[in-house]
Parts: structure tokens; sequence; C-alpha cells
């Protein structure tokens, strides 16, 4: 998903206030940070001794040759949790001081700040340090460029500008992006900050919240919703992407030496190769679009805890076994590292390291390419501790090509149940022998062709910031403020591509590709690329053609010439390599319909596709969202477009995807299932292709009781009957049960119970539940399964069904981790009886739900029940409700009564044009409109009973936020709007024109 922010614009610099902390004394550092502590004390019960820092550093287990320094401890550093390194080499840290338990989340009393730590002798110790910001809160990760520093800080994504890198802010900090979950989660926040290839800032998010991201000034429609995976922002345009979505809780990433990204990830699977679009296992809940069918599974081939003998978390309560000390220590992993320095010996060289908590040491995997991605072995686990307080956090090699570990340091899984300990922290290095000092003082002072020569250093950490230095010097024209000027400027980027050409190895060529993409190659030039003989280049080339495509709905920077969108069938879907053919079915989601279903068409017809373990779930992750908005569209012969593409695929289970996503919508198109029966029951179809259209059939009918079946399926059924084949009668019979007089409710209430099951068959199961005659009753049987965050919004729909006192009490103590269509889902349920709504009401009045999520519609639910008590509370805590009309009230039954009876296919573009005319100078929906009224994308527009009174009578229900006031001044006008602030001197009034008015009082 892609949603185009425009540029926020910097604050203005303020003398008054810029910040004059640098190089405090260590007397000073010491007393400011015993302040803090004295204000959130040290809790950890120290039932495991205390262990010293040079007793640490003695603990550690290194190879031969190897050797460990204690670069830095408390008291000069405390609770480490992210690292960036300058163009210098010195180390920018964050120490996260408001970490709290999991009582507290976050204490948001004290400050987080950034040091930076210096090693001027160059002996694997800090000899200087220097405060750059002490005002940070729930600080979570660090990058820097583009002059100044970036900050993960939910909720927001913070940018401190220092221009003249004096190690001072010039300005306060400006937030870039905001709507990060920032209460309900804590070790699952947003976090980690790295540049990628392509030029993108990266940054990662977990699993515990929902986070609605985008500008500061972005309405709900234009936001983003993330919970866990890979995001991204192009550092001049603000452009905010989902990259990849799925894992637990992301805490480290890195790029391999041919720009290939792989995520570490904790409890299920720890490693994956990152991919655009992709959708990876969750460790509990459901990905956002519910047809996804199937999720790719991790990288790795093999867990680091011996799954034989012990659930994962095991090793966390009861220690570990033989089994999983062999197998790597658990299921932990903090920090991902692939070596490409210069230090190490070559045999550790492209290996990818991480840090496991539970068994304090670093475990090492090799990476490889297999089929169209990739797959990773384990390798020895080189660096091990004996030291319990080991909480390894990040892993970053330097410009002398040594590694530095942040080591959280607790006893406890960090800060988790047994109390709090602040006051300690390291961050070891690991060289092998002692490194030479580096000759380079700092890269950001070399010349372009000196930068240029480091494009092949062996250490990839110049090439790195040697990119990002050219980048910023000479870099992209995406918006006004970034002009290239200059006759140097010029010179450089002509010479580009004479350098890319005479490059003598692979490697070099990419990092000069990244370059010359950084300062805007022609699209001309990258589509020479595709024709290249090594197929990371060619892969490389179509992902940044990639980041041109514009989709159906979505404005990007630009749009790619005609005849390169259409090598994207003709060539790229057909090339040799399967990488580049992954990259290629990893774009299908930013294409435009009519370019996604002809490249998805010619990706399904490569040899050896169908048994890949990534490629035919990228295919249909991407081509999905293209159906979905195209179920009417029929290609030139008058066949439905899904039938098409299910005739011309070779890859079963894409036959059964699209199979099984067209019969979802039977109700609505009844007309696709009979489409399929045809097909399947049509002369010449060998069996495996039937077996597959009736399989996905079956599939999406599961958990259903009951539906009409299509016009043809007694002639369809009766046919493929006749042959012999146990999977073709296994699916005629499970289409028979729904298509005939239903499913049991025990055979129901089987397939809702059902772990194994998918989460789409379980939700239908419960929501066919709660249709039938029993449904009053399902209580004990829903309430079981209200916390599994899959089902929590099908059981708390179902639940209304039930007469139940204490359903209320559940739903509220839930309605925090519920998604926003949930909350929704929970208010319809709440209001539906009046004393679940008096503890909904209750819940408003003491502050715990915000009143925002009760919309007009539901007040006028409430009001219904005529009870005084609750019309006062409601008035109180919400705002105003009368009662329609009776004139009204026909018009809105005529009206429902003729919307209901129509067979016609809705107009949307007409509808859009009318909103447009009528609604949008009050209101927004989907990022178009006013701020006068509510935000509409976001509320019950499904539910016609909602649409109709807030349309014929809009004024019957008005809450205190929206209630429009006319204010007539001293000079005779009259303004009319809404009240959005208002202090003892001033009120500020919103017009419809979004124009905001102060008013002096």
């Amino acid at each position: 998903m892609t949603n185009s922010l425009r540029p926020t614009t910097l604050l203005p610099f303020l003398a008054l206030f810029v910040f004059t902390l640098t190089n405090i004394s260590s007397a000073q550092e010491k007393q400011t940070d015993q302040g803090q502590f004295e204000n959130a004390p040290n809790t950890q019960k120290l039932e495991i001794p205390f262990t010293p820092p040079e007793q640490a550093l003695k603990m550690m287990e290194l190879p031969t040759g190897f050797q460990a320094t204690l670069f830095a401890a408390e008291p000069d550093v405390h609770q480490p949790i992210a690292v960036a390194t300058d163009t210098r080499g010195r180390l920018w840290v964050v120490e996260c001081y408001t970490y709290s338990d999991r009582k507290e989340n976050f204490n948001t009393n004290l400050n987080d700040r950034v040091i930076i730590l210096e090693d001027v002798d160059h002996d694997g110790k800090f000899d200087k340090k220097t405060v750059f910001w002490d005002q940070g809160k729930k600080l979570t990760g660090i990058e820097l460029g583009h002059g100044g520093v970036w900050l993960t800080a939910a909720p927001n994504l913070l940018f401190i500008p220092d221009r003249d890198f004096d190690d001072i802010p010039d300005e306060e900090p400006t937030i870039i992006l905001n709507g990060f979950e920032d209460n309900v989660i804590r070790h699952n926040i947003v976090n980690g900050l790295r540049w990628g290839p392509d030029g993108w800032l990266y940054g990662r998010h977990g699993i515990q919240g929902t986070s609605f991201i985008g500008a500061p000034d972005a309405t709900d429609s234009q936001r983003v919703p993330m919970n866990c995976g890979i995001w991204r922002l192009d550092p001049y345009s603000y452009q905010f992407e989902i990259y990849a979505q799925g894992g637990t809780n992301p805490w480290g990433f890195d790029f391999d030496e041919h720009g290939e990204m792989f995520m570490i990830n904790t409890v299920i699977g720890h490693l994956f190769h990152v991919v655009p679009n992709a959708r990876y296992r969750r460790m509990y809940g459901s990905h956002f679009n519910p047809h996804l069918y199937s999720v790719i599974e991790q990288t790795a081939d093999h867990f680091h805890w011996d799954v034989s003998e012990e659930h994962w978390a095991v090793t966390k309560k009861d220690g570990m076994s033989d089994g999983t000390d062999a197998a790597g220590g658990g299921h932990a992993h903090t920090g991902l590292m692939i070596y490409q320095g210069d230090n190490w010996p070559k045999e550790f060289h492209n290996k990818l390291f991480t840090a496991n908590f539970h068994g304090r040491r670093i475990n090492s995997d090799s990476i490889r390419r297999q089929g169209n991605s990739y797959v990773a072995s384990h390798g020895p686990d080189y660096f091990k501790t004996a030291d319990p307080w080991f909480r390894g956090v990040e892993l970053i090699y330097g410009n002398d090509g040594g590694v530095f570990i942040l080591d959280w340091s607790d006893i406890g899984e960090c800060h988790e149940n047994d109390g709090i300990h602040r006051t300690s922290g390291r961050i070891f290095k690991i060289t092998f022998g002692k490194p030479q000092p580096p000759t380079i003082a700092d890269v950001r002072k070399l010349t372009p062709n000196q930068l240029i020569e480091l494009m092949s250093s062996p250490n990839e950490w110049y090439v790195r910031k040697a990119l990002r230095v050219l980048v910023e010097r000479f870099g992209s024209v995406k918006t006004k403020e970034h002009k290239r000027e200059g006759s140097w400027t010029n010179k450089f980027l002509k010479d580009l591509p004479a350098a890319y050409e005479e490059a003598s190895d692979v490697k070099t060529q990419l990092r000069l590709m990244w370059l010359y993409h950084g300062c805007d190659a022609p699209e001309s030039w990258l589509v020479e690329q595709t024709e290249h003989e090594n197929e990371h280049i060619r892969a490389w080339a179509v992902r940044l053609l990639s980041d041109s495509l514009t989709g159906d709905d979505e404005q990007q920077f630009s749009t790619l010439s005609q005849s390169t969108e259409d090598l994207f069938f003709e060539q790229f879907a057909k090339d040799k390599s399967g990488l580049v053919r992954l990259y290629t079915a990893s774009a299908l989601g930013r294409m435009k319909s009519e370019l996604a279903f002809k490249v998805a068409a010619a990706l399904m017809k490569n040899d050896g596709d169908e048994d890949d373990r990534v490629q035919p779930k990228l295919i249909w992750y991407g081509l999905e969202p293209h159906l979905a908005k195209n179920l009417s569209l029929n290609n030139a012969e008058g066949t439905p477009i899904g039938i098409d593409l299910i005739r011309k695929s070779w890859i079963p289970e894409l036959r059964t995807w699209i199979a099984r996503r067209l019969t979802h919508e039977i109700e609505s198109h009844p007309k696709l299932a009979e489409a399929l029966l045809d097909e399947a029951a049509a002369e010449n179809k060998y069996t495996q292709f039937r077996v597959d259209l009736l399989t996905g059939m079956a599939a999406a009918l599961n958990g259903w009781s009951k539906v009409n079946p299509p016009g043809n399926w007694k002639s369809a059924s009766e046919k493929l009957s006749k042959l012999d084949d146990p999977e073709i009668k296994k699916a005629l019979q499970k289409l028979s049960l729904v298509f005939g007089d239903g499913r049991a409710i025990e055979d129901l209430k089987k397939i809702a119970a059902d772990n194994k099951a998918d989460v789409t068959s379980r939700r239908n199961a419960i929501v066919a539940l709660s249709k039938t005659s029993e449904a009053a009753t399902m209580f004990p049987f829903l309430k079981g399964h209200l916390t599994n965050k899959s089902l929590t919004n099908a059981v708390t729909k179902a639940m209304a069904r039930c007469d139940e006192p204490a359903v209320a009490k559940l739903i509220l103590r839930q309605f925090k981790k519920m998604d926003p269509e949930g909350k929704t889902i929970a208010i319809n349920t709440l209001v539906s009886r009046s004393k679940w709504s008096e503890q909904l009401l209750d819940h408003i009045e003491t502050g715990e739900i915000d009143a925002s999520f009760v919309s007009a519609f539901h007040a006028r639910q409430i009001s219904s029940f005529q009870d005084d008590t609750l019309s006062r509370k409601l008035a109180a805590t919400w705002g105003e409700v009368r009662q329609t009309s009776q004139q009204r009230l026909d018009e809105i039954n005529q009206l429902r009564s003729k919307l209901t009876s129509s067979k016609n296919e809705p107009n949307l573009e007409n509808g859009q044009a009318i909103f447009l005319k009528n609604c949008a100078t009050c209101h927004t929906l989907f990022g178009q409109g006013g701020k006068v009224g509510p935000d509409l994308t976001g509320s019950d527009r499904k539910n016609l009973n909602y649409l109709l009174e807030n349309i014929i009578d809009p004024n019957a229900s008005v809450a205190d936020s929206f209630r429009a006031s006319v204010i007539v001044l001293e000079d005779g006008r009259l303004l009319t709007g809404v009240v959005i602030r208002e202090t003892e001197r001033t009120l500020d009034l919103l017009t419809k024109d979004d124009e905001t008015i102060t008013i002096d009082l």
C-alpha cells in the first residue's frame, strides 16, 4: 500500500531554544543520570548477582584469533537500544530510559537520549562522549543522513537537523510521520532505521498493536494501517509505504552483498527474505486482507530451539535443554548483521549474525539462492557468553571492520515481569586481532572521485557511507527544494554510466547502479540494464523501475512509458532468472489492473514456478486486489477475467485461489460460481484442473451454513460425480452440504473451534452460528474465542445475539486491542441492549473509551431505548439527539424500500461526483473533502439505516465536537463553523471553507 505525503515544512529556527549539550563532563553526566534514576529507581530483585562490566567481558567465549574490548559500559551508557554510525565512524547510541515493565509500559517522566561515542586513539574503547539530545520519549531507532538525525519515537518519526555537523541540533525536532501505536505495546513498538540501497529509509513494526501512519496533518482516510513488518519512507517527498508484512517482532534487518534484505524475527521462524508486498507468517492474528489463503514461511531451514522436545516458551521459563542448546539457544532474536567488513576472516563474510537472548550467544546462518528466493542454514554459534545478564539488542560493524554489540544488560526479558534495572548497559567491540586504524578521517569530506573509488571498497561500511554522501550531494530532484546546480554536478552525472561500464565486478556495478538511481538515472538507462547478463543487475533494474509504476488509485512521482510497462509482461515475467520473476511478481500491486492481469498471466506460465516456495503466493498477493475490484470484468471474448486467468495458469495453487476468491462473491455475483462449475465440468479438462476449481469453491464456502445453489449446480454436479476421482467426489460432497439442506450446528461449531482450519472458514462458521436458532445460547462457546485476534470481530458481532450481562464486560475489556473495524462492531453490539449501552457510556465518562467511537447512528440507537437515565448520560458524554420528524421517517422508509428492492448495479462514479458536489464541502472521504464535519471514511457506511438517517436528517444526532456554532462579532459579521479550540482569551472556528479563524474574545 502506498500513501503519498506532502513534505513537512521544517520548524523555524528558534535561537532562544538551541540546544547547547556538547562534551558534557563525566561529573555532570553522572549527576544528570542520577537525577533520572532517583525518580525511577531500579526495582529488579537481584536473585541472580549483578555482573560487573569487566567481569562480563571476561565471560565471553570467542573463536581463536578474536578479541573483545569493553567499548563502553555503565555509568557512561545505560539502556542502549539502537545505534548508528556517522561518516567519521563514531557511534550514535540511543539510551531508552523511558522503557519500563509490563504494568507501566513507558515512564514518560523520564527522558531518553542520543549520545555520541568516539574512539579517538582506536584502542577499542571510547574516549569522548557527547550528548546530542536528551529530551526524547520512547526512542527505539536511529539513523543519520540528509543533514540530520532520524529517530523512531512512537507515535512519531522525528527528524532533528544538524546541517553544520557540529553535534548540536539546529532546531527542535520535526515530526515527519505520526500515528505509530505507542500505548498498547512496548517491545513490539516501531523501531529500527536503516538506509536501503535504493535510498529509502526503512523501519520495522511489531505485532501487538495497529498503527495508523501518515503525515502530522493527515486525515483518517489518508493514513496507512500497519501492525507487523517493514515500512519505508522516501526522504525527499516523505512518501510512506508498507513494504512487507508479517512476523512477530522484527528487531533487526540488513542487506547482503547484492542488496537483498533479510529480517530477523522472534518466537516463530527467525529469518525472512524481505520482498516487496510479501505476507509472512504471523505469530497470531490475521493479515488485513482475509483473502491471502496462504502465507510465506521463514527463509531459514531450521529453528534455534528443539521443536521436537519443547514449545518455544519453555526455554524462557524452564531453562535450556541440551537439544535447544545444540539447535541455537532459543527463540528470542534481536539485531541482525550480514558481515561485510574487512577485519573478520573470509569465512565470516556474507554470513548472517543475530543476538540470541536466551542462548546468550550470537547465532550465525549461511544464506544461499534457492528457487526464486533464498534459504538459510544454521552455522556455528561463534560467540557465546556465560553472563546471565547478557541481552544483546543490536550488532553493527564500523569503519575498521570491528563489530559492536549493544547489550541491554538485564536478567528479565527486557523489564518484563521481574522489575526494572535501568542503571546498566554495555557496548562490546569484537575484532579479529587488532584492526588497522582507519585511514579516512571523515568520508563526508572526500571529493566525488574519491567517493566513487570507495564503491569497490572491501569494507561495505565505506561503500554505504560514500553512497549516502554522494546521493545527498548530487541526489534526487523529486521536490523543488532539491535542485542540482553547477557544472561539476552535470559532469558527475554524465560520467556515472561510464564508471558503471568500467566496473570490474557485479558488486561494484550494483553500487554504482544504486548511486545513479539516487541521482535520477533515466528510465531508458534502467531498461538497458534489464538485458544485463547477471541476474542481480536485472532484478535490481526491475525493482527500481517498479518504484515508478502508478496504480489505478495512486499518485506517485512519475509513471513509466507504455513501452517500459509492456516489458513487465513481455520480458520481465518470462526472464530465465527466478529472482527477476520474483521481483516482477512483487510489483503487481503497484500496477494498474489492466497491466497486472497481463503480467500475472505471463508469470503463471513459467516451468518450475508452481513448486517454488514463494512465487505462487507473491503472484496471488499482487493479483487478488485487482480481481476484487474487477469481478464484473470480461476479456475481449466475453470470458470473466478470473476464468480467463484460471485457464492460463500452470500453477495449481493459483487456480484454486482464484476459484475460491470468485466463489466468495457467490451471493453478489452468482454467475461467477456458475462459470466455475461450467469450467470444471467442461469436456477435455484434466482431473487436476477440475480438482483445483472444485477445491477452491469448497474452501470459499467452508463454514457457511447454507447458500442458494448456482443455477447449473444440478447438471454440473451430476456430470462431475460420474468421474471416478476421490478428490472430485470429496469436493462435491462439501459443496452439496451448503447447496442442499445446510450444515448442522455441531459441524459449524467444530469448524469454528478448529485451530488448524483457516481463519476465513472459522469466521464464516461463527457468522453462520449467529444466524441459527441457538444463537442466543452461544455465549459459553463464543467467549473462549473473543481474545483470538483473528476471530475477535466475528465473535463480537455474534455476541449481540447473546442475552448475557457479561458480554459488555468482556467486549469492553478487549476494546483497546481491537482493530478499527472491530471497534465499530463492538460499539454496534454494545448499543444493541440498554444495560450494555450503560456500561459503554460509563467507560466513555471515565475516559477509557473515546466518545468519537460512538457515531450518530449509535447515539440514536441508545436514545431509542427511551431510558431517561441513559439519555441524560448520552447527552453529557456524547452530545445531543432529537427525534426525526414523521415526514422524514416516511422519506427514509421509502428510500430504504427502493434501494433494497433494486437489482441495478450501483454507479460508483456518479456517487463520487454527488459526494464531491454536495458533501465534500464539510466532510472528508478517502482523503478528499473538508474538515468541518467528521471524516466519513471510517464511519459505518455499510449500514443503510445509518446512511439514510444521516443524509435525510443529518442534524438529528450531533456530537459535541461537530455541533455548528453561529458567532456574531462586534463589527457586525456573522460566522458559522465548528469550535475546535477555546481558551480564556481566544476561540478557533473551523469554517466550511476549511479555514481556521481565530477570534479574540
